[in-house]
């Protein structure tokens, strides 16, 4: 039995773990501290659920797929009385798939957290997700997911269609514009003046400096050498002081940044 007197740190602590348990696939460590009656609204039209059994099963498919990395966390205690406590959050999630090919989503979250029968319960989670797309763009979407689809194959498609705001422009050496997703993109090097651009598929030279392209990348872009831009999510390991790629490439990592870059891989897990 929990007592009544529960401190800010304490639940927010326990709603990054209930989060944390969702994206890393532990369903009886997820639902083990929701109420039987158990609202969830999420981000996607289907997923409304009713009760702890119907969530249960809703999630089932979702479960099947490989764990999501989790970064830039941030929880903040927005209300709380005797017996009810609300907790807002936002977060990043990235899934790599098979190709290589990686879904990023910003995620915002309400929990609503509630003493019932003494005891500590998840009444309800609301999650969004924020995407900026111009008023302007008409968008075609897919068609609903199914139960014979692929979860993350259709979060992928959705991706496709909404993404393209997020391309990132280089030009270069020839003057041509070239426009590439970030998850393209495995890194950049420098060259005196220029950068080099590295994809799954080729590499070209671009006008512009790393420190240039640092600010207009993602996040998860991290600069782990002067010469070196790398995309954190084809890193594959990690020692003193190369980072190994999955593709089996291997990039220096300056000493000054290897502690850094070892943090943000830790922490972005």
């Amino acid at each position: 039995m929990r007592r009544a007197g529960i401190t800010e740190a304490e639940i927010i602590q326990l709603t990054l773990e209930n989060v944390r348990s969702f994206y890393h696939r532990n369903p009886e460590v997820t639902t083990a501290p929701m109420a039987d009656n158990f609202m969830w609204i999420g981000s996607n039209d289907f997923q409304w659920c009713e009760g702890l059994e119907n969530f249960r099963r809703t999630m089932e498919k979702e479960y099947e797929e490989p764990p999501v990395l989790i970064s830039d966390e941030e929880y903040h205690l927005l209300f709380h009385d005797r017996n009810v406590w609300v907790v807002c959050g936002r977060y990043r999630i990235t899934s790599v798939m098979e190709d290589g090919t990686a879904i990023h989503a910003h995620v915002r979250g309400t929990y609503v957290w509630r003493m019932i029968n003494g005891e500590l319960k998840l009444a309800h989670v609301h999650g969004s997700h924020a995407q900026d797309i111009p008023l302007n763009r008409i968008v075609t979407m897919p068609e609903p997911l199914t139960a014979d689809m692929d979860y993350f194959d259709y979060l992928k498609r959705m991706d496709s269609i909404t993404s393209d705001v997020n391309k990132i422009a280089f030009r270069d050496t020839n003057k041509n514009y070239r426009y590439l997703f970030p998850s393209d993109i495995l890194y950049l090097k420098a060259a005196a003046q220029w950068s080099i651009v590295h994809t799954k598929t080729e590499t070209f030279q671009v006008w512009g400096l790393l420190a240039d392209y640092e600010k207009s990348l993602p996040y998860s872009f991290r600069r782990i050498h002067k010469s070196y831009l790398v995309n954190s999510l084809y890193v594959d390991s990690i020692h003193r002081y190369k980072a190994v790629l999955r593709d089996g490439q291997e990039l220096p990592i300056g000493k000054e940044r290897y502690m850094d870059l070892k943090h943000y891989l830790q922490h972005a897990v």
